[in-house]
């Protein structure tokens, strides 16, 4: 019996009489037949005919055809010469299907990136979450602000865990680069959403800009990992005028509908003593420091939303009760039920659970078979409020991750496991199949420079887990925080 090796898995494939031999000469494209069908609804849909003839693909859009051709490309692969007909109409289950790289912590060259963007656009991923600034580094050339890119940049040496680095450790994307890397993402189909994580995470910036702090500093570019107490200043109105500059420049750069603005991992204790944040809560109304840190928030969420942009949020923003209701909140550890709230109240929500979806950490703590089971469709947001999951995405933080290698490793399979649970009906999932095709069309990924984890690796018995989380924690005890 044939078994269709593509993933992710097509929502609805048809077997045919009668099989395609493969050309051994000529480029894919000589065989394979592309039609612009406007009968076919859906930006991303598209039907892929195998026929004793050839191939046919047909979409609504050019979009919905560059998938087809993933699937082509995977089928060739995939195959011993000969392809058995079939007829293949398909079409994702959310649209929003995202895989996240942290280049703050550890920095990644542009040619590295692109091999990740091509290994996510053949498993069909549409958009790329672009984690840029932290406490460890500031990675975004801003003309307006040159401290950023002189002092925000560098750290004076790296520990974090096991990783010991003296001296200098620093890297910055310049404009043209950043938009390099927009124009590679727009020619697959994926869309940069990128991060300014604030309020909290901005050490590298109070290093460079200590006047929009609580307390004036000093401050330097953070070595460890951890959560910092000093956070950009919420009462002081000089704050809000150096986002809107750095704002408008990333806007200049990122065309994307979206901008993460973070809202993640923000302590009050700078707040709670600081008489300009107390007399901003006081002057707005505002009962506590959470709902400070939703007013601090809904700033810049307007801001964006008047050109044109929807902001997204980490899901500790949530906890002031005052979000502006147009944010998108990005689920990654919400033990409250907060996110199914927002949503079955009209609100929109990306699903990227910590337990299941975060790829730096070691299968012994997420195992494949973890990852893929999960289920995005949140249990306690009413069936008639589902629609408001836009979908998926899978982070990788580069605290401990180096190289591309490394990434790679820890990435895959389990950014194309996401990338499944954002594409394929529930009903059609199965770790089984998946993790067969997976290792089907692993030489694809090899050909891009992309080394997944051994089969062996990605499903380790009990023991082996309790063995390696225990490897992988205790060299860095305290700090097990996320980010």
């Amino acid at each position: 019996m044939y078994r269709c090796n593509i993933v992710p898995r097509p929502n609805q494939i048809q077997p045919k009489e009668g099989i395609f031999a493969i050309p051994r000469e000529g480029r894919i494209e000589d065989f394979v037949t592309r039609t612009i069908d406007t009968r076919i609804s859906g930006a991303e849909s598209y039907r892929l005919n195998v026929c004793p003839e050839g191939i046919t693909i047909s979409a609504g859009t050019p979009r919905g055809l560059f998938y087809a051709m993933q699937s082509v490309r995977q089928l060739i692969a995939t195959s011993v010469g000969q392809i058995p007909c079939m007829c293949i109409c398909d079409e994702p289950t959310y649209p929003y299907r995202a895989f996240m790289i942290d280049c703050a912590r550890h920095f990644f060259s542009v040619a590295d990136l692109k091999k990740m963007i091509d290994a996510a656009a053949l498993f069909k991923m549409n958009v790329f979450h672009w984690h840029l600034t932290d406490d460890q580094g500031w990675r975004i050339e801003i003309k307006e602000h040159p401290r950023l890119t002189k002092i925000s940049s560098v750290r004076a040496s790296s520990d974090f865990g096991g990783i010991h680095a003296d001296g200098p450790y620093e890297g910055i994307y310049t404009q043209g680069q950043l938009r390099e890397i927009v124009d590679y993402c727009a020619e697959r189909y994926i869309e940069v959403v990128p991060e300014f994580d604030m309020p909290g995470h901005t050490s590298a910036v109070l290093a460079a800009y200590p006047a929009f702090s609580c307390t004036g500093g000093p401050f330097y570019v953070q070595t460890k990992q951890g959560i910092f107490q000093d956070i950009l200043c919420a009462g002081k109105e000089e704050t809000f005028h150096f986002l809107f500059d750095v704002l408008e420049e990333m806007l200049s750069i990122f065309p994307s509908r979206y901008i993460h603005i973070g809202g993640d991992e923000a302590p009050k204790v700078r707040w709670k003593a600081c008489l300009d944040c107390q007399a901003r809560m006081k002057a707005e109304g505002l009962p506590d420091e959470q709902a400070l840190q939703g007013y601090f928030m809904n700033r810049v969420i307007s801001w964006l939303r008047a050109r044109g942009r929807t902001a997204v949020v980490w899901n500790e923003s949530l906890r002031g009760g005052n979000l502006d209701p147009s944010a998108v909140v990005q689920m990654w550890m919400d033990k409250n039920g907060e996110c199914a709230h927002w949503a079955n109240g009209g609100g929109k929500v990306i699903v990227s659970d910590f337990y299941h979806y975060y790829c730096d950490y070691p299968y012994a703590m997420t195992p494949l078979w973890k990852t893929y089971r999960y289920r995005p469709a949140l249990k306690d947001v009413r069936p008639i409020y589902q629609k408001n999951i836009l979908g998926v995405e899978a982070p990788v933080w580069t605290e401990y991750i180096e190289t591309l290698a490394h990434m790679s490793e820890m990435c895959y399979p389990r950014f194309a496991a996401v990338a499944e649970a954002g594409w394929t009906r529930e009903e059609r999932r199965n770790a089984g199949s998946f993790e067969r095709r997976f290792q089907m069309v692993t030489p694809l990924l090899a050909a891009l420079g992309i080394h997944p984890a051994a089969p062996q690796l990605w499903n380790p018995h009990s023991f082996a887990r309790l063995k390696g989380t225990a490897q992988f924690f205790l060299p860095k005890l305290p700090f097990i925080i996320r980010n």
